[in-house]
């Protein structure tokens, strides 16, 4: 068969590069911006809608599950039906989903929004990463214009993950609302400045094929997440994880057999392919890590205000845009993946362990060089990475590899939640106790201790309980924490150093034909 025959049908328009990767970063917005307002506004929502424990547990995953088990289908359709159409239909659905979720006046009502939102999000954000083959085709604008599309974004989550913190205080039905105003304003902009792509060489779509990695991502996906509550031993972990990886495996069996697969699986014998595959979950770990564990930290120790979080993790934000630009240069000039990425993932580790040594009275100054460091790193691993996505894509399936490539991130990010925290509070339980043992504490007081700690943590004192007790149970909890977190973030960074060893192993020293 020749080039001609399998290169996917571009619409002739007449399409500036820049502006083109400018709108595709704008349809990515929706759904990176929607963990800020959504991770803040739920509260609000969830008591106002009165959702008991296990609604509330449910409803607040339950857009991330439905974009994993969307995010090949409908990266797949827009293959078989255009890839441009596809995603301006994702961004209508997240639309119609934030006016849902914000007029909602029962738990039914508010989960059907995120699952609508959910869907939108998988077809905009993953299709608008996979258009970007069509606006940049050749290597040196490829590189360019994967840099500029992640440099875009982080900016634009930067301002407006602020903006969303801000209106999630003032209301959290307006909050909603502010992910389905960026995605409808991205629909008009990405209507004329974005070409359409499809391929006219597909098979049958692949229903059966599709509808078993859903149920496999869904599956493994929320046996990960609850293992941060549950304990990796808890049935409730065990169970959807191992049916998930087997449905996995049986549709990895499946796709092998088809001449017309709506997954290239063989695709990830390339080593470079597989090497951007484990890069993806890697420094979405990382990333992960460093957003919640300092979040944490600041203000259970130093008692931040959440928008003053915000504030403090912009660093990482500024020196991610700056990384985008740095190492988009670098691999257009020839720089071999297999430098960039795997000093991307040490660079990350090292930051990790940069922060494992804070203090309960370290100055907010202490971070700000791991943080500027973290955010480079993360963009030297995830630039090249992302293009390796791009240009190793078949023609013919680009929007289903493409969009793949979220699902590595979704894993890595859910695995540096579960990892970290289930770390974290498994030392940290153990410690104070122990602490608090060889102080004397009596058995009666141990048993006021959990109280105490969630006092603190929720209204910043412990009056309720008796004031000499309570002073030495904080003192020693505070010694704990420090302790687990300094363990757990040791334990991540070796873990990403581990895995960027394993990268440089998989990637060729030849310098990236990708």
């Amino acid at each position: 068969m020749s080039a001609a025959t399998v290169e996917p049908v571009i619409q002739k328009q007449v399409v500036g590069t820049h502006t083109a990767v400018w709108a595709l970063a704008s349809a990515s917005l929706a759904m990176s911006v929607d963990p800020s307002v959504h991770n803040i506004a739920f509260v609000g929502a969830a008591n106002q809608l009165g959702m008991t424990g296990n609604q509330r547990s449910l409803v607040a995953s339950i857009g991330t599950l439905c974009i994993a088990a969307a995010i090949l289908a409908t990266g797949s359709l827009g293959d078989h039906l255009g890839r441009k159409k596809i995603m301006q239909v994702g961004l209508l659905l997240a639309v119609i989903a934030g006016v849902i979720t914000s007029l909602a006046h029962n738990t039914a009502m508010f989960a059907a929004g995120r699952v609508i939102a959910g869907i939108g999000y998988a077809a905009s954000f993953g299709l608008s990463f996979a258009l970007l083959r069509a606006v940049a085709p050749d290597e040196a604008q490829m590189s360019r214009a994967v840099a500029q599309w992640l440099a875009l974004q982080t900016v634009g989550v930067v301002v407006l993950g602020l903006l969303g913190g801000y209106l999630a205080g003032v209301g959290w039905r307006i909050a909603y609302l502010l992910p389905s105003t960026i995605a409808a304003l991205a629909f008009l902009f990405c209507l004329r400045n974005v070409p359409e792509a499809r391929s006219d060489n597909l098979g049958p779509f692949d229903t059966f094929g599709l509808l078993l990695i859903a149920v496999g991502l869904v599956c493994t996906l929320d046996g990960i997440s609850a293992s941060a509550s549950a304990g990796w031993g808890s049935p409730k972990v065990l169970i959807p994880l191992a049916i998930g990886i087997l449905v996995l495996l049986a549709f990895a069996l499946y796709e092998l057999r088809l001449q017309h697969p709506a997954f290239p699986i063989r695709l990830f014998r390339d080593p470079e392919m597989s090497a951007a595959a484990l890069s993806g979950i890697a420094f979405n770990i990382g990333n992960a890590v460093v957003v919640l564990q300092l979040s944490l930290l600041w203000q259970y120790l130093y008692r931040y205000h959440p928008f003053k979080v915000s504030l403090g993790l912009m660093p990482l934000s500024i020196a991610s845009v700056v990384g985008a630009t740095w190492v988009g240069s670098l691999l257009a000039r020839g720089v071999s993946n297999r430098t960039l990425i795997p000093a991307g993932l040490f660079t990350v580790a090292a930051s990790i362990a940069w922060m494992a040594f804070a203090w309960q009275s370290t100055p907010y100054y202490f971070f700000l060089v791991p943080l500027s460091l973290a955010g480079v790193g993360m963009m030297f691993a995830q630039t090249p990475a992302a293009r390796v996505f791009v240009s190793k894509s078949p023609p013919d399936l680009v929007g289903a590899l493409g969009s793949s490539r979220t699902f590595f991130g979704q894993v890595g990010f859910a695995l540096g939640l579960a990892l970290s925290s289930s770390l974290l509070y498994g030392l940290f339980s153990p410690e104070l106790h122990s602490q608090l043992v060889r102080a004397g504490a009596a058995p009666g007081d141990l048993s006021q201790v959990s109280g105490i700690v969630q006092s603190y943590v929720s209204v910043g004192s412990a009056k309720a309980f008796n004031p000499q007790f309570a002073y030495e149970v904080l003192t020693k909890a505070i010694g704990s924490y420090l302790f687990s977190y300094r363990i757990m973030m040791l334990a991540l960074a070796a873990l990403i150093a581990l895995l960027g060893a394993v990268v440089c192993w998989q990637l060729p020293g030849r310098k990236s034909r990708a």
